[in-house]
């Protein structure tokens, strides 16, 4: 047996951290384009469904923040292979590792395969073939498609697993040398400590890096990995056969490239390279900075990876906010701009290079340029914000650096430049590291954690809301597991009928440690299925017996099954132990499921009418439908008065038109072709889709629940328009009904504050409160001057010299209010401070007068003197 000195792959020596001193001959003149074309082509000839990338955020998965691998969206069919309902698979799909248990934002720059947006190609057998015809097809692929030379490959396996390597030595006829045993940390992967898991084997491809013996794993890249999904592991370890053995295969697209076109470093492929040629175009642009050669490739390579995983994201309707998969989009976007600055790019980085990654990846993913001009708009509004706390930080911890000889950016100082400034801490690592300096941040993460203790709420019950989330989920888990499902009849009802009730048996039922029941009834007519509407509430009737009356659960809410086709019901069920197979009788709150049907149809009209105002540039970034009211997020600048007054005026024209809500199923090709918009976080179904159309109108894909005429809608009424984030707007709204009372509510609230102005009609109202507020302003002037005269008076009964920092201070301590009645007060602390710097300019001056203090500096005599930072001292 032949074996190799093994190190972790990801170690790298630093001069293939930077690309040089290499040269690996040119296999092929294969793009990018064309390695991702022969892929999907050549195993749709073997009998493969050829499926497009899922969205990069995870769909009914919580536990990802993004999709990270290529079987990320088949989990559930590995889990059930019988559910699947294609039995070969393959896929190029867009992948993100950044936050999170994956994290590899701060390698990206400075090793050569490390990226946040990644594409891994792959392919998947759900029970359709066995390990010898997917390692042949995988040694075809790689000897006729992508033709490496027999004599520059490897493959490993694991040392226990005879079967493989009995098929690469006999049927592949590879030479025993290259097949190199490895231990089960090496060759054995799976999906957590219980489910599917097994045997993989890897094929890698000799470097030829001289610096490196033969046998030294630095010198193999491993560029394809083969998983045989053939067990399931127990919580104590045992390992099961699986009845239905499972296949699943992983190959970097970017790391391939690498190979074929005979590079050392993934940066230098050509997707990446018209991007870091763009780069060099706007670097050139700009007065250049000097910068060490290595660092500035590093800078380069930071924009060009950050560039492609914004984008993505953001095309995908994830925007920069400071919680989850916003705030780690946020860190990308700031840390590219970071890296442009220091190549000296004063103006906009990712906005301005756009063009260069439509010219690289556009062709392969279209939605790149179908949503252009959203995705600038958010990139762009995300580093306008951010070039003002750059500018920020940068000037703080200049002024650090200069004053600290310990070189260490104290827990206190990073904290100040994170709460307040929004600095980000792990940018405040990379700038002390540039400057040779570390940061604490141990102590960092002490100080955080005790603030988010000051500000949790907490609230005690006798189950958490987490404790039972997660039950529900484990639940769910385990019936998916048993095939336990139901048919969904909840389109089949008119939301707009007073009452109704679905004859039903129970198929499941568990008890969960608050007292609720969680139970599945077959048909189901509970709407749970998203597309940001909140779930249908009401009842279940459990038929008298013999024994027992009739007895009436309310329904808390309904779950969506994880197959999102039908749903769960939490049961408000104390001490109740329903059967299987039980009959009962479901009905719905009528009332709220017509109020979320009048504003889940009212969202459809809004965003016509936005579009129509707008422009087709507005795109949904997400929407919450409730009974009484709707929000609608999108990706546009702000609206004026006029602007909203006008969708307004739109939506209720559509409105009342009363023109029929008509739904279908089709091909999502073909629904795309009539025009139908999609939610960029919803995952469709590539055979089946439901399309809501108000003709002449609005077509959208949509899995809500809507009025059968728009009729319903009317009155509608815009209640707050304002800001969610860089680039995105969200108008809360109410129609129908809820519409007609808050109106009514607005009408009463008018009426009271013209009785309290004494205004005879309401139609005085403004001019009544035109008077309060010109009579407010001229007391508020007249209070301003006898507050000047007063802390130019104001009795001082000690002071005190000395000096803040570098700078001369006077302290003034003023009579207490016991001694000067009616005297103690915040402003006029702060008028005294201000009235002795401008009449004393030569010092700095401290007020204090019984609990509040105020500081006070002349900026012409001293330029450089922050007060708050005096004042600490």
């Amino acid at each position: 047996m032949y074996a190799w000195n093994r190190h972790r792959v990801s170690v790298v020596p630093r001069q293939l951290r930077v690309g040089l001193g290499l040269h690996l001959r040119t296999v092929s003149n294969m793009r990018a384009s064309e390695i991702r074309k022969r892929y999907a082509e050549y195993f749709e000839r073997t009998g493969h469904t050829r499926l497009p990338s899922a969205n990069i955020v995870p769909q009914n998965d919580p536990t990802l923040l993004f999709t990270n691998a290529g079987m990320v969206p088949f989990k559930q069919y590995f889990l059930q292979p019988q559910t699947s309902p294609y039995k070969m698979i393959t896929t190029a799909q867009k992948c993100v590792r950044a936050g999170g248990k994956h994290n590899d934002l701060d390698q990206v720059g400075y090793t050569p395969r490390h990226h946040t947006f990644f594409e891994m190609l792959g392919n998947f057998s759900f029970g359709a073939y066995d390990k010898q015809t997917v390692i042949r097809m995988a040694w075809k692929f790689v000897q006729e498609e992508l033709q490496l030379p027999i004599d520059r490959l490897r493959v490993t396996v694991l040392e226990s697993d005879h079967e493989t390597y009995e098929i690469w030595r006999d049927q592949i006829k590879l030479d025993p040398k290259q097949i190199v045993r490895c231990r089960e940390e090496d060759n054995f992967w799976s999906m957590g400590n219980e489910g599917p898991c097994g045997p993989c084997t890897e094929i890698f491809w000799d470097t030829q890096d001289t610096r490196y013996a033969a046998d030294d794993e630095r010198r193999w890249l491993e560029f394809w990995n083969i998983v045989f999904m053939q067990f399931h592991r127990s919580s104590d370890g045992t390992l099961t056969p699986l009845s239905t053995p499972c296949v699943d295969t992983g190959m970097g697209l970017e790391r391939i490239a690498s190979i074929v076109q005979g590079k050392t470093n993934n940066f230098d492929t050509d997707e990446f390279q018209i991007i870091i040629r763009g780069v060099d175009q706007l670097q050139r642009s700009h007065a250049i900075r000097p910068l060490d050669a290595q660092v500035e490739v590093a800078y380069k390579r930071i924009v060009a990876d950050h560039l492609r995983a914004s984008a993505f994201l953001v095309s995908e309707g994830v925007h920069p906010s400071n919680t989850g998969r916003g705030y780690v989009l946020r860190r990308i976007i700031r840390r590219a701009v970071r890296a442009g600055r220091l190549l000296g790019i004063d103006g906009p980085v990712l906005p301005a290079l756009y063009s260069s990654l439509e010219a690289a990846m556009g062709a392969a993913y279209p939605e790149l340029t179908e949503r252009r001009d959203s995705v600038i708009a958010v990139l762009q509004a995300e580093e306008s914000a951010f070039a003002k706390t750059l500018d920020k930080g940068m000037s703080l911890l200049t002024k650090l650096f200069a004053s600290n000889a310990a070189k260490v950016v104290s827990a206190e100082d990073t904290f100040a430049l994170y709460d307040t400034h929004g600095f980000p801490v792990d940018l405040t690592q990379i700038i002390a590291r540039d400057h040779g300096w570390t940061v604490d941040v141990d102590g960092f993460n002490a100080i955080q954690s005790k603030s988010r203790e000051r500000n949790k709420a907490s609230w005690k019950s006798g189950a958490t809301r987490t404790q039972i989330s997660d039950e529900i989920s484990s639940k769910l888990a385990e019936w998916q597991t048993h095939g336990i499902s139901t048919r969904f009849c909840g389109y089949e009802i008119d939301p707009e009928q007073a009452s109704m009730e679905q004859h039903s048996q129970v198929v499941a039922s568990s008890m969960l440690s608050n007292g609720d029941a969680l139970i599945v009834v077959d048909p189901c007519p509970f709407y749970a299925r998203g597309g940001g509407q909140e779930p249908d509430t009401g009842s279940l009737t459990v038929s008298a017996s013999a024994c027992e009356a009739p007895r009436t659960l309310a329904v808390k809410h309904a779950v969506a099954l994880p197959n999102g086709q039908a749903a769960a019901l939490c049961v408000d069920a104390q001490h109740t132990d329903l059967q299987v197979s039980q009959p009962v009788v479901a009905a719905i709150d009528m009332q709220r499921r017509n109020g979320c049907a009048v504003h889940h149809t009212a969202t459809h009209l809004l965003h016509a009418a936005l579009r129509q105002v707008m422009g087709d540039t507005v795109t949904q970034a997400g929407s919450l439908v409730r009974p009484d009211s709707l929000r609608f997020d999108f990706t546009s600048t702000a609206l004026s008065d006029d602007q909203l007054r006008e969708v307004e005026r739109l939506v209720n024209r559509f409105a009342l038109a009363s023109t029929p809500v008509n739904v279908t199923h089709t091909t999502l090709e073909a629904a795309k072709e009539q025009g139908a918009m999609a939610l960029f976080t919803e995952k469709y179904q590539a055979d089946n889709v439901r399309m809501v159309r108000v003709s002449n109108v609005s077509v959208e894909l949509c899995s809500g629940t809507h009025l059968r005429t728009t009729r319903g809608v009317f009155p509608f009424q815009i209640t707050s328009e304002g800001s969610v984030g860089a680039g995105t707007r969200r108008i809360d709204a109410v129609a129908g009904v809820a519409a007609s009372k808050w109106l009514q509510q607005q009408f009463a609230y008018a009426q009271n504050a013209a009785h309290i102005l004494n205004a005879k009609q309401l139609s005085k109202l403004c001019d009544a409160v035109h008077r309060l507020n010109d009579t407010n302003k001229t007391l508020r002037s007249d209070a301003a001057k006898w507050l000047r005269v007063a802390a130019v008076n104001a009795q001082t009964v000690a002071t005190h010299a000395t000096t803040l920092g570098s700078v001369p201070t006077v302290i003034h301590i003023l009579a207490s209010e016991s001694s000067a009645p009616h005297t103690s007060d915040a402003r006029l602390v702060a008028e005294r401070a201000c009235h002795l710097r401008d009449t004393q300019p030569q010092n700095a001056h401290v007020v204090i007068q019984d609990t509040h203090i105020a500081l006070a500096v002349n900026s012409i005599s001293f330029p450089d003197v922050q007060a708050g930072a005096l004042l600490r001292e």
